[in-house]
């Protein structure tokens, strides 16, 4: 870490099937390392959502970059799939996907999309506070607001 408190990591993967899980450890490692384990399974399961999308739709290299600031986790899939709009679909739709994005907007304080004439990245900010939890928790089922009245069952395969 850096005297400033700011830290990053990068982790540059092929689009496999498996590129989702080692993004899954490297953020549960990255946030094991940086003493934010209350924040893991929240940034797990987003990195998840994004790293799919990305292997599904972009079908290019893409990087997983992970930035620590005093107050915050940044966390960003970058591919080379300048030409694909995001959807965030709704929760209640039949279709097998398109409720990626929704858990993404649900679980991380802010999200968005830089695009870059290669290609874009796709960002999520997580707030992180180290004397309380986060907004999101496992053991309520909730998210969101974390106070019990928006309850999401999630679901990750793999």
């Amino acid at each position: 870490m850096s005297a400033d408190g700011h830290s990053e990591r990068r982790l540059v993967l092929r689009p496999q099937t498996s590129a989702p899980q080692q993004a899954r450890d490297f953020v549960a490692e990255t946030l094991s390392a940086w003493r934010l384990e209350p924040w893991q399974e929240p940034a797990v399961l987003i990195t998840s959502e994004l790293v799919t999308n990305a292997v599904h739709h972009a079908g290019t290299e893409l990087a997983v970059r992970i930035l620590r600031a005093s107050s915050e986790v940044r966390i960003e899939v970058s591919d080379g799939a300048a030409d694909r709009e995001l959807r965030v679909g709704a929760p209640g739709a039949r279709a097998a996907g398109g409720v990626g994005l929704v858990i993404v907007e649900r679980l991380a304080d802010a999200w968005g999309v830089d695009k870059r004439r290669n290609g874009k990245s796709v960002w999520v900010r997580l707030a992180v506070d180290r004397g309380r939890r986060p907004a999101w928790s496992p053991a309520a089922g909730t998210a969101g607001t974390g106070s019990g009245t928006d309850r999401m069952l999630l679901h990750v395969n793999g």
